[in-house]
């Protein structure tokens, strides 16, 4: 029996059916009623009890086929429906639209904050072999430390592996590089290009990891990391940022659409902080930082066709 379950192991799901099929019709093959007088006749010439144990004998040799059929088609089933068991995923997507941040806490007790215009997805239940995590944007985790259980991030062309650590994933679709920032503990790069370029790399505390995805350049550098992972702490930080990067931030942090009116304007830089600030005191301070622009906020309308209210705009010219 246990050379027969180890040689079933090897079997298809194709195969096992036809096995059982097999059987079943090997089934209707049996005679019952002739294989019973063969038996009557054998046992006339013996005495009672050795009769009625030949009897018992034979009728258990009757059932035994239908018997054995019938083992294998439970196990068959009962094996299948545990394999459909553990295949079976539910996904849970949470998604954080343009002017929202979201903090998370993932089943493991892993805090994980989601920037805005970003989203997660992770399989149910999550705590197996590798817990995963898929993002589309950007997001700051702090995991909780499992030896036994890998924390892996997907974005896009890049994957991050740790155990237990604090890190930064930045990976937009729209944009052309993946960033990664480190405040704690140690994680293992791999990114791969668009044209199927690969690249790894191990990170220690206070590394900045840029990716680019389409040629596959890497690079690492041992920085302050305040500008890179603050933003989960409601703090807006503008280091020598370019203008084309402010508008990108500004739209996402607060979910208007900016629109710089004179590519001259292009060329600025900006360096301030900005802690649990509005919308409209940022403008304002931006305005007063650079007196050679002027900012103007024009409030989003609901469409009375449609119900669906355009985005607020904010307008950037040169005075």
């Amino acid at each position: 029996m246990e050379e027969f379950l180890e040689f079933r192991k090897g079997l298809s799901a194709e195969s096992k059916k036809l096995e059982a099929g097999l059987l079943m019709d090997k089934i209707k093959t049996i005679d019952v009623d002739s294989a019973y007088n063969k038996v009557s006749q054998q046992i006339k010439a013996q005495n009672q009890f050795t009769r009625i144990i030949s009897i018992i004998t034979r009728i258990a040799a009757v059932f035994s086929l239908p018997l054995l059929a019938f083992t294998v088609w439970s196990l068959f089933f009962q094996e299948n429906s545990r394999q459909l068991a553990e295949n079976e995923i539910t996904w849970q997507e949470i998604q954080s639209p343009a002017g929202m941040r979201s903090h998370v806490v993932l089943p493991d007790g892993t805090d994980l904050w989601l920037n805005a215009d970003s989203k997660i997805k992770y399989g149910i239940p999550f705590i197996r072999e590798n817990r995963q995590v898929e993002l589309t944007g950007e997001a700051f985790l702090k995991v909780t430390k499992n030896g036994k259980a890998p924390f892996v991030v997907n974005a896009g062309a890049a994957s991050v592996k740790v155990l237990g650590t604090r890190f930064n994933v930045k990976a937009y679709p729209e944009e052309e590089q993946i960033e990664i920032a480190l405040s704690e503990g140690s994680v293992e790069f791999s990114g791969t290009t668009v044209e199927g370029k690969k690249a790894e790399a191990t990170l220690i505390p206070n590394d900045f990891l840029v990716l680019d995805k389409q040629t596959g350049n890497v690079r690492l550098e041992n920085r302050d990391l305040g500008k890179y992972i603050s933003w989960y702490q409601n703090i807006l930080i503008f280091d020598d940022t370019p203008m084309p990067e402010v508008a990108v931030t500004l739209e996402r942090w607060y979910g208007v659409k900016v629109i710089v009116a004179d590519p001259e304007i292009n060329k600025y830089r900006f360096t301030t902080t900005f802690e649990n600030e509005s919308l409209f005191r940022v403008l304002e301070l931006l305005e007063l930082s650079s007196p050679a622009i002027k900012i103007e906020y024009t409030p989003g309308k609901i469409n009375k066709q449609t119900n669906i209210a355009s985005p607020s705009t904010v307008t950037i010219t040169k005075k």
